[in-house]
C-alpha cells in the first residue's frame, strides 16, 4: 500500500514537472525596445544653439550679464534708479526676477534693474528668443533688446539699436517690436505690433523672438510673426550688420510710456523663464567679445599647399561656456625645426585661427605654443586650456 501510493506520487510529481516546464517551442518574449531620448526642449528646426541661459543656478551668471547701475533717466526721463541688489533683481525658483520697487533709493523714488551682456557676449545675426511673464500698470516699460557692440566708438543711432520686445502699460494688450538707426531713431524708430488677448500678457507666459539674417529681421511672438524688415523698409543706412549684444529691463516711466499714477501697483515683476540665442548651423559666428577665454581645442597638422612643407597650427578659442569666440586676438611662438612663422591673428566668426610656420627642409619635431589672449574686456584663462602647446613630427 506504501508503495502504491509513493508510485502514485512519483508519478503527480512528474507529470506536473513536465506541464510547467517551458516548451522549448514557444517563442522568447522579446526584449522591451528602448524608447528615444525625449527632444531637448531648446532645440529648434534649421538653428543651432549658441548661447544660453536657463536661470537655473543659485544666482545671476556674472559670466553672462553685467549690470546698468544709475538714476539719471537714461536719455528717456525715467524715474527709476537701476540697482543689482537681490531686491531688485535675483534668481528664484528657476526664474530671472526683476523686481521695480517704490521706494527712495539715491534721490529716486523708485527702483528696478537693467541687465545686459555687453562686454561679454554679443552676436551676429541668429534668433534670439526669451519666454517672459510681464508686468502691468501705468508708467510700467520692461524691454528685452539689442544695442550695436560698437556703441562706444560710434555713438547711438550709428551703433544701431533692436527692440525684440516693448511694453508700455497704458497699452495692456499690445507688445511692439521696432529698429533704430541713423535718420530713424527715437521717436521715428521703424516698428509694428500684435495685439494679444487681454490680460495674457501679464498671467502667462509668452516667447518674444526675432530672426535676424543678413537682409531682414522678422519678430514673433509665440511663433506667430507680426513684422519684419529689410533695408528698403528704413529711411537711411542699414546697420544690422555686425555684433549686436542683449539688455533686459523693467523701467518706471519715461516720455513713451508716461508715468504711475494711483492705479499703479508697485512692486512689479518681470519674470524670465529663459533667454537663448541660436543661429544657422552654416552661418554660427558664435559670441564676440570677453570675459574669460581659453584654447578650446589646438592642433598642427602640415601644409604642403604652396609647394613647400610647413606647419599649421589650427586653434579655437572658447569662452567659459565652451562656446567659440570672435576677435580674439591669439598670439604664440614657435620651437624646434624652426622658430619663424606666423605668430599671432584674430578669430574668426567660428572661433578659429591658423597660423603658418615658414617653410622647414629637415626632419624633426616642430612645436607651437600659445602666450597670451586679448580681446576687448577679455582675459586669458590660461589654466582652463585644453593644452598650452600642439607637436608635430615631420
Amino acid at each position: 500500500m506504501k508503495l502504491a501510493r509513493l508510485t502514485l506520487v512519483i508519478l503527480i510529481s512528474t507529470a506536473l514537472f513536465f506541464a510547467c516546464a517551458p516548451q522549448s517551442d514557444l517563442p522568447l518574449e522579446e526584449p522591451p525596445m528602448p524608447l528615444p531620448s525625449p527632444t531637448p526642449e531648446w532645440e529648434l528646426p534649421g538653428w543651432t544653439l549658441v548661447w544660453q541661459d536657463e536661470f537655473d543656478g543659485p544666482e545671476i551668471d556674472r559670466t553672462k550679464w553685467t549690470f546698468d547701475i544709475g538714476g539719471h533717466g537714461w536719455g528717456n526721463n525715467e524715474w527709476q534708479a537701476y540697482t543689482e541688489r537681490p531686491e531688485n533683481v535675483r534668481i528664484e525658483d528657476g526664474m530671472l526676477v526683476i523686481e521695480a520697487r517704490e521706494e527712495e533709493f539715491v534721490r529716486r523714488n523708485y527702483t528696478s534693474a537693467r541687465l545686459k551682456t555687453q562686454g561679454l557676449h554679443a552676436w551676429t545675426y541668429g534668433r534670439i528668443e526669451a519666454r517672459m511673464k510681464l508686468p502691468y500698470g501705468n508708467g510700467i516699460w520692461p524691454a528685452f533688446w539689442m544695442l550695436g557692440a560698437d556703441i562706444q566708438q560710434n555713438p547711438w543711432p550709428a551703433s544701431g539699436e533692436i527692440d525684440i520686445m516693448e511694453y508700455i502699460g497704458r497699452d495692456a494688450n499690445r507688445v511692439y517690436g521696432t529698429v533704430h538707426g541713423p535718420g530713424y531713431s527715437g521717436g521715428g524708430g521703424v516698428g509694428h505690433y500684435t495685439n494679444m488677448p487681454a490680460g495674457t500678457l501679464n498671467e502667462d507666459f509668452h516667447i518674444f523672438a526675432v530672426e535676424w539674417e543678413e537682409n531682414e529681421i522678422r519678430w514673433y511672438v509665440d511663433e506667430e510673426q507680426f513684422f519684419k524688415i529689410t533695408p528698403e523698409s528704413v529711411p537711411g543706412r542699414w546697420v544690422y550688420d555686425h555684433p549686436f549684444f542683449i539688455i533686459l529691463n523693467l523701467a518706471v516711466g519715461g516720455n513713451w510710456p508716461g508715468y504711475p499714477d494711483d492705479s499703479t501697483v508697485f512692486p512689479q515683476f518681470l519674470i524670465v523663464d529663459y533667454i537663448r540665442v541660436y543661429q544657422r548651423p552654416n552661418g554660427a559666428t558664435g559670441s564676440v567679445g570677453s570675459g574669460p577665454v581659453h584654447v578650446g581645442d589646438m592642433f598642427l597638422e602640415a601644409d604642403t599647399s604652396g609647394g613647400e612643407w610647413r606647419a599649421a597650427v589650427v586653434i579655437t578659442v572658447h569662452d567659459a561656456e565652451g562656446n567659440p569666440v570672435e576677435g580674439i586676438t591669439v598670439t604664440g611662438g614657435w620651437v624646434g625645426l624652426t622658430s619663424r612663422g606666423e605668430t599671432s591673428a584674430k578669430t574668426d566668426a567660428q572661433g578659429i585661427i591658423r597660423l603658418l610656420s615658414f617653410p622647414v627642409e629637415r626632419s624633426g619635431e616642430i612645436t607651437f605654443c600659445v602666450t597670451n589672449m586679448s580681446g576687448p574686456n577679455a582675459t586669458y584663462d590660461k589654466p582652463a586650456n585644453i593644452r598650452n602647446c600642439a607637436k608635430l613630427e615631420k
